[in-house]
């Protein structure tokens, strides 16, 4: 096999390795997603509350209650209703997509 042809296999494995690892990761972060919303919608749901329509909005630290939180959290904000009374809920999740994080944690009114 000539080196060209040989040149052409390496790159194109190299590619389709890193297609294939960005499609893991893409459906990981989605799942992790689809995780963290099942459990806002359960502890809301628990605390006898019913989330507003587009009521959960991630934020950044700084304009949450948290003090800290690492490049592996996401910080939640919820608008729900309980009782006819507006409320605000903070979540700090883990994600598994980094080493450096706080762990989870609710404030709840």
């Amino acid at each position: 096999m000539d080196a060209a042809k040989k040149s052409k296999i390496v790159i194109s494995s190299f590619l389709a390795g890193a297609v294939l690892l960005a499609i893991v990761a893409v459906l990981g972060m989605t799942s992790t997603n689809e995780e963290h919303m099942t459990t806002i919608q359960q502890v809301i749901k628990e605390q006898g509350g019913e989330i507003a329509a587009k009521g959960i909005t991630i934020v950044p630290v700084e304009e949450s209650p948290f003090e800290k939180s690492g490049k592996g959290n996401t910080i939640y904000r919820i608008y729900y209703t309980k009782d006819g009374q507006n409320l605000t809920a903070w979540f700090r999740s883990e994600n598994h997509s980094s080493i450096k994080k706080e762990p989870e944690e609710w404030i709840l009114p």
